[in-house]
């Protein structure tokens, strides 16, 4: 028979379901608008001011020679008649400035081809038209599972009255300078944008889905992927990838400028003389420095087609934009970034979950499996994934995307993006810690990304209809981040976190092997009242370490043994009785030979790690996030945890389970309750 115990489910906290749009940092467009315009005065960023900070902090810092003579200002000082769109956004819009983002301004020059796409990035109503222009723009981006709308004011980077980083072609028009500021705030400055994949972008501009395809392994379908995707609305880039730095912006004898992303904006089949050649257009965000090879611009080759057919695809002038044969693209680009708007528009017919992750240092941060350093891989968060398919179907896509979050903004930290990944398993039912450390590592993936240091990494498979583990992490143990997880099948499926179970085994108190001297030692320490009140217990704890020379401990001060009174004390009176020290006793010689076992190096004290196990031996089954907030309290700089941290935690925990059987009022072992609530409870001390 199964102890008694008391299991908590969790329910999803009121209001935490994604809003349509969420104004970033609080600043609601409408509101500071109407304010403006009211106090008849320009809006002016607090969050994102006209200053060095919002530039950079290295290449762009203060005083250097990048930012010297820079200014800021408004359109109105940079030219004459300013507009926010002039005659339709175009790709001819994005010429790129003096910023190495161009994985950002070719995703942007890709979205100009879907206009309700844009329109979702670019609201419209906004203008520089008198009695509606207030300085202030809006923009709106899909961040981690949530569309945000961003504000910024209009002032913007010029050195000699130009523009400093993007423009349009059309001088007087902005709303490209204006979106490139508004994601450089989302970023935490301009040079936080340098250096990129689009398919950051793209994701971004969309909520779709970003896939990387290496083209230099055969893919006998990759253009009728490209086809499929286009013809689906996919955005798609790509890019030359460069090994050293100094070759970063080189030409290539062809005219490609090398580490340089590039759009891939259409395709075309020729079909004559029993030949069917392949053809990509492509576009430079620069909006010039061209491809010169084979049906480039001058190439004799347009002269062999039929008039009308040349003069609908051939458009000879430096816009950037140009066509390549496919066998020359393979030659020299090496990757292509596929962004699938899959579970983002109505009617596709895709299902999606959405999860939001960390890993922490001592809990959840176990590194990848081939890191070689330590076991760890059992701790990373892992998700049980049920895949279905109709009779019939023979198998089901799984597409699976990671991202890591708000690494951008932490670039003036010293942070940068982890080399991320995600294995896919066969599914094992292991519901405590000791069976996930003990399992987990022996089962083998039946699919696997490489861990590479980006923002977004996803993968689709085929599989058969069952059950798998989706376990993501990172390149080495014990690095921390926060992360999104989205899953997505064409056919229904079932997707949860392993980690949504809470439960306590509640075992009853073991006989005291030497319950005589233990009733004497309780009549010493106890008042007339025979009870014993928190100084007293005090004592008898520091007392009990004393004699163990065995445990690591620093003592037992008033504030600790109170609140270990507060948790034993069943009648609420303040004071012990000695039924309840008799309890509290029985417990402590059974935390105490969890302690030593888990005490792996016999230190006296044990990691944070070895806590995991030790929590799950003493009949605590707890989720990352209690398990993590838990034990916060308790463990030193080095991640220890030392035993009367241990003990602490222990007769805390009982209590919180203690508290969770009172508001069982039926009896049937489980109960349930928000997020919210349950932390509030967990962590009350």
């Amino acid at each position: 028979m199964a102890p008694p115990g008391i299991t908590v489910r969790l329910l999803r906290d009121p209001g935490l379901e994604p809003a349509q749009v969420l104004p970033a940092w609080e600043q609601e467009y409408r509101a500071l608008k109407q304010q403006c315009l009211q106090q008849h005065r320009l809006f002016t960023d607090p969050l994102f001011d006209a200053a060095p900070s919002s530039l950079g902090h290295l290449q762009l810092g203060p005083g250097t020679e990048a930012t010297r003579g820079l200014e800021w200002k408004r359109p109105q000082e940079i030219c004459q008649a300013p507009v926010f769109i002039q005659e339709g956004m175009s790709r001819t819009d994005v010429e790129q400035g003096q910023l190495g983002n161009c994985w950002f301004l070719a995703a942007a020059a890709s979205l100009t081809l879907y206009p309700r796409l844009l329109q979702r990035v670019v609201p419209g109503g906004q203008s520089f038209a008198p009695g509606d222009y207030a300085g202030i723009f809006h923009f709106q981006f899909w961040q981690y599972g949530q569309w945000v709308d961003v504000v910024v004011d209009d002032r913007l980077p010029v050195r000699s009255g130009e523009l400093v980083f993007v423009r349009s072609r059309q001088r007087n028009e902005f709303w490209m300078a204006l979106l490139e500021k508004a994601y450089a705030k989302l970023s935490g400055s301009y040079e936080a944008m340098s250096g990129g994949y689009m398919n950051e972008a793209f994701v971004d501009f969309t909520g779709g889905v970003g896939e990387s395809i290496p083209l230099k392994l055969p893919n006998p379908q990759l253009f009728e992927i490209i086809q499929a995707a286009l013809r689906q609305g996919a955005l798609m880039g790509t890019h030359i990838q460069v090994s050293r730095l100094e070759d970063s912006e080189g030409k290539t004898p062809e005219g490609l400028v090398q580490g340089h992303a590039y759009s891939v904006t259409g395709v075309h089949t020729l079909e004559g003389d029993g030949r069917r050649l392949k053809l990509l257009r492509l576009r430079n965000p620069w909006g010039e420095k061209e491809w010169t090879g084979r049906w480039s611009d001058d190439s004799p080759l347009w002269a062999g087609l039929q008039p009308q057919l040349r003069e609908t695809l051939h458009v000879r002038k430096e816009d950037g934009e140009f066509w390549m044969q496919m066998d020359d693209f393979l030659r020299c680009f090496d990757a292509l970034e596929i962004c699938s708007l899959a579970g983002t528009e109505p009617g596709q017919g895709w299902r999606a979950a959405c999860f939001q992750g960390r890993w922490r240092i001592g809990h959840t941060a176990g590194g990848s499996r081939s890191s070689g350093l330590w076991d760890g891989f059992w701790m990373n968060p892992q998700y049980h994934v049920r895949l279905r398919a109709p009779e019939g179907a023979g198998g089901c896509t799984l597409l699976v995307a990671l991202a890591q979050r708000d690494r951008r903004r932490g670039r003036k930290q010293g942070q940068d993006f982890l080399p991320i990944g995600f294995e896919i398993l066969e599914y094992l039912a292991l519901a405590s810690v000791s069976q996930r450390k003990a399992w987990l590592p022996k089962l083998r993936p039946v699919a696997q990304t490489s861990h590479l240091p980006m923002r977004d990494v996803a993968a689709r498979h085929r599989l058969p209809p069952g059950s798998y583990l989706v376990v993501p992490s990172t390149g080495r143990p014990m690095q921390e981040g926060d992360f999104t997880l989205r899953v997505l099948t064409e056919q229904d499926h079932e997707a949860l976190e392993l980690d949504d179970e809470i439960r306590a085994d509640l075992r009853p108190p073991q006989p005291i092997r030497a319950e005589r001297e233990l009733e004497q030692a309780f009549l010493k320490l106890a008042g007339p009242d025979k009870q014993m009140d928190v100084a007293r217990l005090q004592d008898f704890l520091n007392e009990f370490v004393a004699t163990r020379s065995h445990l690591r401990s620093d003592g037992f001060g008033p504030e600790v043994s109170r609140q270990i009174l507060r948790h034993v004390d069943h009648d609420k009176t303040g004071k012990l009785r000695l039924a309840e020290f008799r309890h509290l006793c029985s417990k402590i010689e059974e935390w105490e030979g969890i302690f030593r076992a888990y005490d792996m190096d016999q230190s006296g004290a044990m990691n944070v790690h070895e806590m995991q196990l030790a929590l799950d031996d003493a009949g605590f089954h707890l989720n990352h996030q209690l398990r993590e907030a838990i034990t916060r309290p308790f463990r030193d700089r080095y991640l220890q945890i030392d035993f009367d941290s241990f003990l602490s935690c222990m007769v805390q925990l009982e209590g919180v389970f203690r508290q969770c059987q009172a508001y069982d009022k039926t009896g049937a072992g489980t109960i349930s309750l928000t997020q919210k609530e349950w932390l509030e409870l967990a962590t009350l001390t």
